[in-house]
């Protein structure tokens, strides 16, 4: 199909909580494909793995403030030199890889903001405060660049069966749009991206 012009900017148009709800639903679309296969020595592991690495995406999606484990996103990440798996598989795996990562950047961001006047004194002076915000910029900009790859790798493990799959994110992409959660790179309001929530089943 041909694919519609969207890229890593578009995600921008989006607060933060919900460019990782959009990133952890393309991620959760695909959640079969990152298994390894039946009988598998390593596949439970995977398995936990990334369970564990779509929740922390979800829960930071939700309005979670607890800090994300990095280590999360790099279980999966390493899981995906495992012999056994189709490249589907790996391009899965990376998808929901990037999910977590995209959760990690977020909060940092996020994460920085919240801690305000227990800053140190000496970050308060306008070049420190310059500096930082250049790197709270930096980070957030990695947040979406992070979940656009995450949607790019789900998208590579659907192979020729992608109309569904890109209609479904797109169909994401301009809901989370139109219920105007924020600006970036704000945090903006949490989102529920479970099928349970408001954006409904996958």
């Amino acid at each position: 199909m041909e694919l519609p012009d969207f890229s890593v900017e578009h995600l921008k148009q989006l607060p933060l909580r919900a460019i990782v709800a959009f990133a952890a639903r393309c991620a959760r679309r695909v959640e079969d494909l990152a298994q390894l296969p039946e009988g598998h020595p390593e596949r439970e592991g995977r398995r936990k793995a990334v369970e564990a690495a779509l929740r922390m995406a979800e829960d930071f999606a939700r309005g979670s403030t607890a800090p994300p484990e990095e280590s999360v996103a790099e279980a999966v990440k390493a899981s995906r030199t495992l012999a056994g798996g189709p490249l589907s598989s790996d391009n899965a795996a990376t998808a929901v890889a990037e999910a977590a990562h995209a959760a990690v950047s977020a909060w940092h961001v996020v994460g920085t903001r919240n801690v305000g006047e227990d800053k140190a004194p000496g970050t308060r002076t306008p070049d420190a405060k310059k500096f930082l915000g250049a790197l709270e910029q930096i980070t957030a900009d990695l947040a979406a660049l992070d979940a656009f790859t995450a949607a790019v790798e789900a998208y590579g493990s659907v192979g020729i069966h992608d109309e569904p799959f890109v209609a479904a994110a797109l169909d994401d992409y301009n809901r989370l749009l139109r219920m105007n959660l924020g600006h970036y790179p704000e945090a903006g309001d949490p989102i529920d991206p479970s099928p349970e929530g408001v954006l409904g089943p996958l």
